[in-house]
């Protein structure tokens, strides 16, 4: 599990570089910072964030957060194509539920929502999740309810003992026309 104990490893294996307790990296313009003073996450200003949850050490969730947008950026995604915490009403009571990260397309249409567990060996709640997912849709497909034009699910983790490691289960929210199409010809 990604720990305040071992996040300095972490980010020196991601190429970020200290400067006075701050940990930086730039990704095609756009700057990450953590500060250890302050024990808080910085993310690009064009990332749209809706809640400070993520943005501090207060949770070791909030590093497979941080680990996972860092993952996007050095992909190509665009800054401005993500959004943290995202909020929804979910259930007949309108309780309120927030995935970790929606990411956009190129015509801000959401496209993938990804939702960030921690893991290790004895208390996995990646595992849990995705036994959820399996049972009952857990959090993911009730974001999906909220937001139906979105076109993935992303149950996402990342781990550190010697180097980082991620683990994603990734659910394609959309039929698959030519094999409806090749099914439909079948019967």
């Amino acid at each position: 599990m990604i720990t305040k104990d071992n996040l300095k490893q972490v980010l020196e294996n991601l190429g970020f570089k200290n400067k006075n307790e701050n940990y930086v990296k730039t990704i095609n313009n756009y700057t990450l910072l953590i500060d250890y003073k302050n024990q808080s996450i910085n993310y690009p200003k064009e990332i749209k964030i809706h809640d400070k949850t993520t943005s501090n050490f207060s949770h070791p969730e909030s590093f497979v957060v941080f680990e996972c947008v860092h993952r996007l950026l050095e992909k190509g995604y665009k800054a401005e194509h993500l959004e943290l915490e995202p909020k929804w009403n979910l259930g007949r009571d309108k309780k309120g539920g927030k995935a970790d990260i929606l990411v956009k397309d190129n015509e801000n249409n959401p496209y993938l929502i990804i939702e960030c567990k921690t893991t290790d060996s004895k208390n996995s709640e990646f595992i849990k999740e995705w036994n959820r997912m399996q049972e009952d849709g857990g959090q993911l497909f009730s974001y999906f309810q909220q937001e139906k034009g979105v076109k993935y699910l992303c149950l996402y983790t990342s781990d550190f003992s010697d180097k980082l490691e991620y683990k994603n289960y990734i659910i394609q929210a959309y039929d698959n026309e030519e094999y409806l199409k090749e099914k439909e010809l079948q019967n």
